[in-house]
């Protein structure tokens, strides 16, 4: 007979610790909670075992994991990386030799093990499914407990546990053995702690080749393997969680996923943390269909590729807001989430009546749950979608993946084309991303893989490197480093070196937008410079016009929530009197000609006649540019103050004044 053949584990990453279980759920009402099982244990820098190198050749921040490019808004799990931060604060406490005898305490890092898609570096939503089983006691091994995902030779992860008097043991002899193959170690908490530890690692064995590592290398150049190695590498180890959700296997049927359970546990385990910038506790909040409906404008725009019409793309939209949160930081970026989001709730949560006249809005949206008290469930048509009783029972907070998907699809009809249209086809913002998608593309040509990251792979990056050159120029000059400043100089010379390509980059890229401005204008060698190039006054005065109008909330809620608020009103009217609702596409193509006639201007006349609405008369020669202050600008005659989201009715004002509607 046959001897068959055992089929050898796929299992190639084996950790050992201690075990225990929590839970974490929706949130919801009526939606059970999962357990998460999860293995405690340590990593470090002692390379004598080879578990913790081989852990670290595995554990790296999202940011090198995923191709974000290729995910979607559901699939966001973290946030950017301080890597100033890490290399100014984080690394000198692990390292710090004068508190040699102190124990540098962190709390743990909280990894994810998260399943990739077959034949896709994106993450899965469920496991394989999971099977448990008990291994009875041999002549040399104790009995055992098996808790397996996935068939034995295509393992996803597998949990060991002794049985002794028939007890699973919790602290003695766990195992985890992981397939990195099938897996991810994703970061959910820690990943600037788990950052310095990776950069000593990776400077310790030239570990930056990688093209997605390669642009964060230089933030920590000045850890030289020399240094590192005069300190006790081995006594530095950091407390380490990997958690899986065993329950959401190919079985499961709830409507929870494994990215939905791993942001779960982010926002818990940050929300009295140190501050999560709103905007990304928006794109991480699966509780808000408010947030969900702009998740979708989001994954929209995302998704624009090379044959799109217009240049808009997803760099244009500033993610992660931190500071003034009204303020657009990002010079590329010509919206953010708080302003889309701010948006968003208002055309669907507003009764109709608050935003009458020039009176700023009124009420407070963020407390407004009812969907059918505020009109959101009449504008998306819900009653209909769900029924009578689902759409009673449905809050801003409170619904199902299946109602959330309906009344998407929904919102992506009524409102969502419309809203990401605005940014596409609105002249100023086309002008504005044209100019953009032409910077990326000379960075591609230069290949310059500093810049890239910096401008377009996430707007923190950009404070980082600025924080970072900044940190690592009062280091030299208060004299911290007392060997090789010559190495760290050049270090800070080529950080000085990089700013220097940024203002320049951005700086042409300014001088293209207001370019791109001026571009119909019949005579604009009235706005040229005797050599023919644009004068710097008129791209100065376009940069101040998109910082402080076109890219402002009140702007942008003025213009697309006051054309849905009057397109609302006049449907009413044609209800009231049974004639045929107004094809809200048509409505919008219009809307969107004549405002962008008068943004864009045809002559130097209309020019001027665009800087005395927003600056003031431009008395004699556009090339002279001399402005005179008047009382007929738009901050007089329509609101001396400092311009606030809410006042964004002033702004419909001016666009009723040009709107003229067939």
């Amino acid at each position: 007979m046959a001897r068959k053949r055992r089929k050898e584990s796929a299992l190639n990453l084996a950790l050992k610790g201690s075990t225990g279980s929590f839970s974490v759920g929706t949130g919801i009402e009526g939606q059970n909670s999962v357990e998460v099982k999860y293995l405690l244990t340590h990593v470090g820098l002692d390379f004598s075992s080879g578990s913790d190198e081989a852990l670290l050749s595995e554990l790296a921040p999202v940011r090198e994991i995923f191709d974000v490019n290729q995910l979607d808004f559901d699939e966001i799990m973290q946030r950017d990386i301080d890597d100033a931060r890490v290399s100014s604060e984080l690394i000198p406490y692990l390292l710090d030799d004068k508190s040699i005898d102190l124990v540098k305490l962190f709390p743990p890092i909280v990894v994810v093990v998260l399943p990739v898609k077959e034949n896709e570096n994106r993450p899965d939503d469920l496991y394989s499914e999971v099977t448990e089983e008990e291994l009875p006691e041999t002549g040399d091994e104790d009995a055992k407990y098996i808790l397996r995902s996935g068939l034995v030779g295509q393992e996803v992860f597998q949990f060991e546990q002794t049985i002794e008097d028939e007890q699973k043991l919790k602290h003695d002899w766990v195992r985890l053995r992981i397939n990195t193959h099938r897996t991810k170690l994703v970061i959910v908490d820690g990943q600037h702690r788990a950052m310095a530890l990776l950069a000593l690692y990776r400077n310790l064995k030239d570990q930056w080749s990688d093209e997605k590592r390669a642009p964060f290398k230089e933030y920590y150049s000045e850890w030289t393997p020399q240094y590192i190695q005069q300190f006790n590498l081995k006594e530095i180890n950091l407390p380490i969680i990997l958690c899986t959700f065993p329950s959401l296997n190919r079985k499961y049927s709830g409507n929870l996923d494994l990215k939905k359970a791993a942001r779960s546990i982010f926002l818990t385990l940050n929300k009295n943390a140190r501050k999560v910038s709103s905007s990304r506790n928006i794109l991480l909040d699966d509780n808000d269909l408010i947030a969900y409906f702009l998740r979708r404008c989001l994954a929209d725009i995302k998704h624009k590729d090379l044959r799109s019409a217009y240049s808009l793309r997803i760099h244009n939209i500033e993610l992660d807001q931190f500071g003034d949160k009204l303020r657009i930081q990002s010079s590329i970026s010509i919206t953010g989430v708080n302003h889309l989001y701010y948006i968003i709730e208002h055309l669907l949560l507003n009764n109709g009546s608050e935003a009458e006249g020039v009176k700023p809005r009124s009420g407070n949206f963020a407390i407004r749950k009812n969907l059918n008290t505020y009109v959101c469930m009449e504008r998306l048509d819900g009653r209909n979608l769900l029924g009578a009783e689902t759409a009673n029972s449905t809050q801003r907070d409170s619904f199902t993946a299946s109602t959330a998907e309906k009344l998407g699809e929904s919102f992506d009809e009524r409102y969502g084309d419309v809203i990401v249209s605005m940014l596409e086809q609105f002249p100023s913002y086309e002008s504005h991303n044209r100019a953009v998608l032409n910077l990326e593309r000379r960075i591609d040509e230069n290949q310059d893989r500093q810049l890239k990251p910096i401008l377009f792979e996430g707007q923190g990056i950009s404070r980082v490197f600025e924080d970072h050159r900044t940190n690592l120029k009062k280091k030299l000059k208060e004299g911290i480093y007392n060997t090789k400043v010559p190495e760290i100089q050049a270090i800070a010379d080529r950080l000085d070196a990089t700013a220097k390509r940024i203002e320049d980059g951005i700086e042409s890229f300014r001088i293209e937008r207001a370019e791109l401005c001026i571009q119909p204008i019949s005579d604009k060698s009235k706005l040229r410079t005797a050599e023919g190039k644009i004068l710097p006054e008129v791209v100065k005065w376009f940069n101040d016009f998109f910082e402080n109008v076109l890219t402002t909330v009140a702007f942008q809620s003025g213009l697309i929530c006051g054309f849905f608020g009057e397109l609302e009103k006049a449907n009413k009217e044609a209800d009231k009197t049974g004639q045929e609702r107004l094809n809200t596409k048509q409505c919008f193509e219009e809307y969107v000609q004549q405002l962008g006639s008068f943004f864009t201007p045809k002559t130097a006349t209309q020019f001027k006649r665009l800087v005395r609405v927003f600056t003031g008369d431009i008395s004699g020669e556009i090339s002279d540019w001399t402005i005179v202050p008047t009382n007929q600008t738009f901050k007089e005659v329509v609101y001396r103050g400092e311009m606030q989201p809410d006042q964004w009715t002033k702004y419909k004002y001016l666009f009723l004044e040009i709107w003229r509607p067939t």
